[in-house]
């Protein structure tokens, strides 16, 4: 019974391996569909290409038309100071806050010293009543 089947399958892988078909007259099927998706990758690739191109080109664009309106807005902005000052001409004369500006009869030198030294008083005042506080807390725990 083996050897039957041996010998049938034996023949058929034969005949299989010496009878094949060849399909050369319908490869022209295949060649048409490989060639549109080549060409339909190369179109994708080519739109994505220009696109990512014609991107870069505004972003330059962009930036340089930025770049140039900065640039000739602090050229105008110099141009404007430097005529304003030979327009105006430039002359110092020293100034003084203390001319004629006192309040109370003393100027904002002495006022400053005043609160400076107000203030001063008022926080050794508040570290020597704390001080107390707490030494006389000492003592009446002392007591007990």
């Amino acid at each position: 019974m083996y050897k039957k089947l041996f010998t049938i399958l034996s023949i058929l892988l034969i005949g299989i391996f010496t009878f094949s078909f060849c399909y050369a007259t319908e490869n022209n099927m295949l060649k048409d569909a490989a060639e549109g998706v080549r060409n339909a990758v190369g179109g994708a690739e080519n739109v994505i290409e220009d696109g990512a191109r014609d991107l870069s080109n505004t972003s330059k664009n962009i930036t340089g038309g930025t770049e140039n309106m900065a640039h000739d807005a602090t050229n105008d902005m110099g141009n404007i100071a430097e005529d304003t000052k030979n327009d105006v001409g430039y002359t110092a004369t020293r100034t003084s806050a203390e001319t004629g500006s006192t309040f109370m009869g003393m100027n904002a030198t002495a006022w400053t010293w005043l609160i400076i030294g107000i203030a001063a008083i008022a926080i050794v005042a508040l570290v020597w009543y704390y001080g107390n506080q707490l030494q006389n807390n000492y003592d009446n725990n002392d007591d007990e």
